[in-house]
């Protein structure tokens, strides 16, 4: 859906563009008070307000980095209200990285606005990524190597991570060139703030925003930059869709929360296939958010190719290692241990170690509440000591599995009745599956 002619972005392409992407009546708009998101608020304001029961939430994230960023996120805060927006400023705190500050901040971006949509039962954040950010977001990326993957264009709608309840991250305006959109908040009469380091050339994002003009007067536009951007992105669904083919033929994913591979299948495969099903296998196992390192994985395949896999490598929490015919994939101990407990009510549910979702859906009501923890050595023994018949599976991948506790009590653990009768919880443990 390409933008044509010039002007400010009209409230029917808004529309539009925002409707095909199947929001919800609440939703929540990443607002830096720039002009970009600005343009957004404005456009989704409108939205909702001729939609019946919509409600709109604009957030903004002080990451403290400057002195005026303070000011900035209170001005924002008016911007918003002036629009009938609610508004709320949430603040990055801690210490802050001395190199890749800008992906960090990011991050924590990212993450605060996602806790802040779940606590408010808010199921889409909306980002003001435009035409332009995708030509420079395609420089960037070819700039440092990268394949298919990298060179494909962001998407309009993606889930930001596997955790429940789900948030999806909706772009609306990716066709959308950055001069309609100034445009429309001048006409708007809105006053957008401007951010210093969106004009400081130590950033490798700026000084290639400043290319982008010379680059077009030899053809090499934002909108011919935004094409090669999505038909790498339809070359890597082509390739996603044989990866899931791959898996499902000749992969198998375990109760117990590893998988195994064919390895003479693995070996028979094109690279860029056999580098995709290594990658989705290693998140599932690993309960890893990205992709994980193509070089590392790259030296995983020779080596499995190649016989010389020993007794195995790892790589982003995971174990690859060779059983029979097969290679396995398995959660490491130590990268499991290193998990966070999750907090659970009766009639709850939550994430662990981004690999299992746990519901509690029955259980009596306790002070301080249940938690989803790692099981351990010292809860194997305990389900021995029960009489749990256990899975034909190392004792080490067990106990890389979650458990359900009361306090220091273990309750239930994703091994059948046997487990649950533990105590009197009614529990469920279900793996995440491969993204």
């Amino acid at each position: 859906m390409a933008s044509s002619g010039e002007g400010a972005l009209r409230q029917s392409e808004f529309d539009k563009r925002l409707n095909a992407l199947s929001p919800g009546r609440k939703i929540a708009v990443a607002l830096s008070g720039g002009p970009d998101s600005l343009a957004l608020l404005l456009h989704a304001a409108r939205w909702a307000k001729r939609r019946k029961g919509g409600s709109v939430l604009a957030l903004t994230v002080d990451h403290g980095l400057r002195a005026e960023a303070a000011d900035e996120a209170r001005q924002a805060g008016v911007q918003a209200r002036a629009l009938g927006v609610s508004h709320r400023i949430l603040k990055w705190t801690g210490a802050k990285p001395s190199h890749g500050i800008q992906a960090a901040a990011r991050e924590a971006r990212y993450a605060l606005m996602a806790e802040t949509c779940r606590e408010e039962g808010v199921g889409e954040l909306l980002l003001a990524h435009h035409l332009e950010d995708q030509a420079e977001t395609f420089l960037l990326r070819l700039a440092r190597g990268s394949g298919v993957d990298g060179l494909s264009a962001m998407v309009a709608t993606r889930d930001y991570d596997g955790k429940a309840p789900r948030l999806r991250l909706l772009r609306p305006l990716l066709d959308v060139p950055r001069a309609r959109l100034a445009a429309g908040v001048a006409k708007a009469g809105l006053t957008p703030s401007l951010d210093p380091s969106n004009e400081d050339d130590r950033y490798e994002r700026v000084r290639l925003r400043r290319a982008l003009p010379q680059l077009a007067e030899i053809g090499l536009d934002a909108a011919t930059l935004a094409r090669s951007a999505e038909r790498m992105a339809r070359a890597r669904e082509a390739l996603d869709g044989q990866a899931e083919r791959f898996i499902s033929v000749h992969a198998d994913l375990t109760d117990w929360g590893s998988a195994l591979i064919e390895s003479e299948a693995l070996t028979d495969a094109f690279d860029e296939i056999a580098l995709r099903v290594l990658s989705r296998l290693g998140r599932a196992v690993g309960g890893g958010a990205w992709p994980l390192r193509d070089e590392a994985l790259r030296a995983i395949l020779d080596a499995i190719r190649s016989g010389g896999l020993g007794r195995g490598r790892t790589l982003s929490g995971c174990k690859f290692a060779v059983k029979g015919r097969r290679i396995s994939v398995t959660r490491e101990l130590a990268a499991a241990r290193a998990a966070p407990p999750v907090a659970l009510l009766p009639g709850g549910e939550g994430v662990w170690d981004g690999r299992f979702r746990v519901f509690l859906p029955e259980a009596p009501a306790r002070r301080g509440g249940y938690r989803a923890d790692l099981l351990g050595a010292e809860g194997l023994k305990t389900l021995r000591a029960e009489g749990v018949e256990l899975p034909d599976a190392p004792a080490q991948v067990l106990a890389a599995m979650p458990a359900l506790f009361a306090g220091k009590r273990l309750i239930a653990a994703p091994f059948g009745e046997a487990a649950a009768g533990i105590g009197r919880a009614k529990v469920k443990f279900r793996a995440i599956p491969v993204r």
